[in-house]
């Protein structure tokens, strides 16, 4: 009885570190987000800085995992759980990993002349921060239709991308001289985008949880 009380908190202790990674990456995209508006290489020295944690986190996570696979074996539920939570949270550092991508050109850009304000881009960020969100607590929740939801926004993500993609060209014609920073937030939108689509992944691993149907 012992040991099974054991595994239950083990597993219990797994969804609360993927939580606190899931609530983490969502402060860094916020924080990625005002560096680019405020253009502050310090801030966004910061995220980068930051993303180290989030890879021990997913190391961390990883460990606890193949913990118990080797001490525990879990019955087919279970297994999947630990298996899925070993994909998402891969998804989750990429996320990360692009928070710090996008700082990278935040320091660029803050080098150089400023430009005029690229729509959108407001809205990227706050969709991005909603997907992660809703994905967390859809993995807290086991719920299927909320992580469906999820994965649906990923459209908008993707309409918004080419929105940008639009702008950017009319004003590169518009002003030559700026080409090198409007490439610059072209890149950003990309990894934006990028973004969007390992949120997806992440909603699509909580079906494969649930119902054993994996989509990816």
């Amino acid at each position: 009885m012992q040991t099974r009380n054991n595994y239950t908190e083990a597993l219990g202790q797994l969804r609360v570190h993927v939580m606190e990674m899931g609530g983490g990456i969502v402060q860094a995209i916020g924080r990625t987000q005002r560096a680019l508006e405020q253009l502050d290489a310090g801030l966004a020295r910061a995220v980068m800085e930051g993303d180290d944690a989030f890879d021990q986190m997913e190391r961390d996570i990883e460990q606890e995992c193949l913990t118990l696979v080797v001490t525990q074996s879990p019955v087919a539920g279970d297994w999947r759980r630990i298996a899925s939570i070993m994909r998402m949270i891969a998804d989750l550092e990429r996320i990360a990993d692009h928070c710090a991508d996008i700082s990278e050109y935040v320091i660029k850009l803050s080098g150089k002349d400023r430009v005029d304000h690229i729509p959108y881009f407001s809205e990227m960020f706050a969709l991005m921060q909603k997907m992660v969100q809703d994905t967390v607590q859809a993995y807290v929740d086991l719920d299927v239709e909320k992580a469906r939801l999820v994965a649906a926004q990923d459209d908008a993500q993707d309409d918004y991308f080419e929105e940008v993609c639009e702008e950017l060209c009319q004003m590169m014609a518009a002003d030559p001289g700026s080409i090198s920073q409007y490439v610059d937030y072209l890149m950003i939108a990309k990894y934006l985008e990028r973004m969007s689509d390992h949120a997806t992944n992440l909603a699509e691993w909580i079906e494969y949880i649930v119902k054993g149907e994996l989509r990816i």
